[in-house]
């Protein structure tokens, strides 16, 4: 789902619908490339639906409205109409694209497509329906699209790809960009019956706990302990039936879902080297080993879908921001500008 994100001078489209010169009043279609394909208008509201939702999460006051902020310098309608048009454009151009690389939309292709768009179509089709987008406008704009993007994105930097990346480029990205950890992590709280934090623990009270994990520390520094060892004391300590140890591989320079002080001490940590630390942000302790990433990148190599997620990981941004330049360069399409424009972002305002 990484691909969703969208190496020419941007154009403006050569055909464009001018009211003056007779623009259609026809609210059917949004786009009608050279070939006569065209782009029926509920994928156009699809996409300055899905526009909005992103300019919601991109906005620096998430309490105020949307549309009275800016975007990358623009004012927030804008930046949606914008991106909604661009993104209903690259409908047009993977066909293109598809068909330049002789690539086949296959009936393994479509499945795949089909099983993104039920599981998120079953789940917001009355939201959908109700902005007038039909389910085939919909399944067009996004499992359809997106299916033939990663196909396209395989063909150009996959293994056989025009572009193709190979090991030793995909193993230099890792190793520069990524550490792999084993961790456990102990709350400084009391939780109730929801999870929720019912009492924050005192400075005596951290100060025992963190005692814990400073003791495996110096444990496993010493040698006569693993890190496997203390997560097993330490679950049997808590008397707890879930797993409390953790490996992860993070890319540093991206990761949004780990604490500051976890990523900090990762980086300043050596290959093997154990670190216990505080965690005020998050209210816990945590114990953790930095992995030899040395290892865990050849594993990952030899994994066909370890590869391609870190290919994707690697290319995916350089390859949403090519389509999205190209689906703005594209020539001989004719834009509906009538009913597009009739389509204002703010009736997805709650």
């Amino acid at each position: 789902m990484k691909i969703r994100n969208r190496l020419i001078a941007v154009l403006t489209a050569a055909v464009l619908c001018i009211p003056a010169a007779g623009c259609s009043a026809d609210k059917s279609w949004a786009l009608k490339g050279s070939n006569n394909a065209s782009v029926p208008i509920g994928a156009y509201i699809y996409n300055l639906y899905s526009a909005y939702s992103q300019a919601s999460s991109k906005v620096t006051d998430q309490s105020k409205d949307v549309l009275t902020q800016k975007i990358d310098n623009k004012d927030a309608k804008t930046w949606i109409r914008e991106k909604a048009l661009t993104d209903t454009k690259q409908i047009l151009l993977v066909d293109q694209k598809m068909k330049a690389l002789g690539l086949t939309y296959s009936d393994t292709s479509k499945k795949a497509a089909d099983q993104m768009n039920s599981s998120v179509w079953g789940q917001y089709s009355s939201s959908f329906e109700k902005y007038g987008i039909a389910q085939s406008s919909f399944e067009l704009s996004y499992g359809t699209t997106l299916q033939k993007e990663h196909m396209i994105f395989d063909a150009i930097y996959g293994p056989k790809g025009t572009k193709a990346v190979s090991d030793a480029d995909l193993k230099s990205y890792y190793l520069k960009d990524y550490s792999d950890f084993t961790y456990m992590a102990m709350p400084l709280y009391t939780a109730d019956a929801n999870g929720n934090v019912s009492k924050v623990f005192t400075d005596a009270e951290k100060k025992t706990a963190k005692a814990v994990f400073d003791d495996y520390a110096a444990q496993i520094k010493a040698g006569s302990m693993t890190m496997q060892q203390a997560g097993d004391a330490y679950k049997e300590k808590q008397k707890s039936t879930d797993t409390l140890l953790h490996s992860e591989s993070l890319d540093l320079t991206t990761d949004t879902n780990y604490p500051t002080e976890m990523k900090t001490a990762l980086k300043a940590m050596k290959a093997g080297e154990v670190k216990a630390v505080e965690v005020p942000t998050a209210q816990m302790y945590v114990l953790m080993v930095k992995d030899d990433s040395t290892k865990s990148i050849e594993t990952k190599l030899a994994s066909s879908t370890d590869r391609e997620d870190l290919l994707l990981s690697y290319k995916s941004a350089e390859f949403s921001s090519d389509l999205e330049k190209e689906a703005d360069a594209l020539k001989d399409v004719t834009v509906n500008d009538k009913a597009l424009n009739s389509y204002d972002p703010k009736m997805f305002a709650s």
